[in-house]
């Protein structure tokens, strides 16, 4: 995989997640809760 290839999916990765974010209630509060306990684990 070249660089070019590896942009374009590291951009597409993002998007989606901020777009799921942003508009799956769902996702996101999964996505927090996941952020949480990775947080608390690692203090």
């Amino acid at each position: 995989m070249n660089t070019k290839n590896y942009l374009i999916l590291c951009a597409g990765i993002t998007i989606v997640l901020v777009l799921g974010i942003l508009f799956v209630p769902a996702f996101s509060d999964f996505m927090e809760q996941v952020m949480l306990l990775f947080l608390s684990t690692q203090a």
